[in-house]
């Protein structure tokens, strides 16, 4: 590492801010060890990529309690980083001719289809809607199965059968009119990749993207191979406890199943970035990568990365959050810059985002948020009634409680301040969410999570 790469490395260790700026107040800037220990988050891993190479990678913490030190080459999972990634290998085959972006996935899939809906009836389901999320399918995530269960077939997670812990992969809009988070519309393309090619997608997608990117601690293997679960972190949930197993095991793999390194992330977007600037051949077009890059729908996403920034400051990369584990990749499209962040707890969102900021001030991503929030009062009455234990997808439980004003989810390290920009409208200060309160009679009847103006999913009273 050269004295200015060392320099740079050190002011994004110290240089982590919170993910709001709330206005009349000072931009506070901590250390990652700091943030880690306030997250409760035992291990993370980062890698920059600056002036179109992997720059400085490392490891930071443990992979588990009392574990092994994490390091640049540490393998986490990347939960829906694996869209982003397996994109790649899903546009080889359109430019090979044995997909086709446009044509009904109906057309082509045998062991399952997606039911029929009225809000297909005009306008079937396609490649292109799937992979942008703009297909209006159900089914935004997957819980992932406990270590050693019996694993459903990718048909039985599509149809809510056998032993899949999801619904069923159904229509709800008609496809093109909606922007809606689906990992069961990623699932279908798997399913719609496998069938087609008649192979098995951790190979294919080996071949297809991992191999030609240098990604060589990567695999789309789930199960974890044994031979790979040493060099692994453990999974770790919002209490700080272990995941049982130390991780949970995704059928679901081009949704969530990655397993792969920081270091093996940024040479992805390093893979990416030389081919739309023309300065790499393959494994996809620079037509095609430009393609895939740009936005559809509400312009959050294109075919697989989700996208931000504007200008010359557009950026592509994506989110993950599977059980234990959080997780963030971000690349420029103009300049040759970007980042990779892998943590091994539920609470790494939050530090993922901090982290981030370090980066884009760093290396100059432009800024990643908007103008600073003006807080509203709020009559505490008012937020006296939003007390209360919620409940949301999976069994996923929110408290929400009130004192000294402020409305905040208690968590292991402290407050975790909702703050108010209305009567019934709240930011998550760690992850800048948006909480919509739904009220009837003055009782709370649901709470919506909102990312970017798009539910990401709902709480409603624990007691009915």
């Amino acid at each position: 590492m050269t004295g200015d790469a060392a320099a740079r490395r050190a002011r994004v260790e110290h240089g982590l801010t919170p993910v709001l700026r709330i206005a009349n107040r000072p931009v506070e800037r901590f250390a990652l060890a700091d943030r880690m220990a306030r997250y409760q988050v035992p291990g993370c891993s980062i890698a920059v990529v600056d002036d179109g190479e992997v720059s400085w990678a490392a490891g930071y913490g443990v992979t588990a309690d009392g574990g092994r030190p994490v390091h640049a080459t540490t393998l986490f999972q990347a939960a829906s980083i694996s869209k982003a990634v397996a994109a790649v290998g899903v546009l080889v085959l359109v430019e090979w001719g044995e997909l086709d972006l446009d044509e009904p996935v109906n057309d082509r899939l045998r062991s399952w289809r997606l039911p029929d809906s009225p809000h297909t009836a005009e306008q079937p389901v396609t490649l292109r809607h799937l992979l942008s999320h703009t297909a209006g399918t159900t089914v935004p995530g997957f819980p992932g199965y406990a270590v050693g269960t019996t694993l459903p077939t990718v048909p039985e997670v599509l149809s809510g059968g056998g032993v899949a812990n999801t619904p069923a992969v159904e229509s709800f809009a008609p496809p093109g009119t909606r922007t809606q988070y689906s990992g069961g519309g990623t699932t279908i393309v798997q399913l719609l990749v496998t069938e087609v090619t008649g192979r098995a997608f951790p190979e294919l997608m080996t071949e297809l993207v991992l191999r030609p990117f240098g990604m060589v601690d990567s695999a789309y293997d789930q199960p974890l191979a044994a031979d790979r679960r040493r060099r692994a972190a453990t999974g770790h949930g919002a209490s700080g406890r272990p995941v049982a197993g130390g991780h949970h095991v995704y059928p679901e793999l081009q949704a969530a199943g990655l397993w792969t390194t920081a270091v093996d992330l940024a040479r992805w977007l390093v893979g990416v970035q030389e081919i739309l600037r023309g300065d790499r051949t393959g494994p996809i077009s620079r037509a095609t990568a430009h393609e895939m890059i740009t936005p559809l729908g509400d312009g959050s996403f294109g075919l697989g990365p989700e996208l931000g920034g504007e200008g010359e400051l557009r950026r592509f990369g994506h989110s993950g959050g599977n059980e234990g584990f959080r997780s963030q990749m971000d690349a420029l499209v103009e300049r040759p810059v970007g980042g990779v962040v892998l943590t091994n707890a539920d609470n790494g969102t939050t530090l993922c985002a901090e982290v981030r900021r370090a980066f884009a001030e760093e290396y100059g991503w432009g800024e990643l948020d908007g103008p600073p929030i003006v807080l509203a009062d709020v009559d505490p009455a008012v937020l006296a009634s939003y007390a209360g234990t919620y409940v949301g997808p999976f069994g996923r439980p929110m408290k929400l409680r009130v004192e000294d004003g402020e409305l905040f989810s208690p968590a292991p390290y402290g407050r975790r301040r909702m703050l108010p920009l209305g009567a019934t409208t709240f930011l998550d200060e760690e992850t800048g969410a948006t909480l919509e309160v739904a009220t009837d009679g003055g009782a709370v009847t649901r709470i919506a999570v909102l990312v970017d103006g798009a539910e990401l999913m709902a709480f409603t009273p624990a007691d009915g």
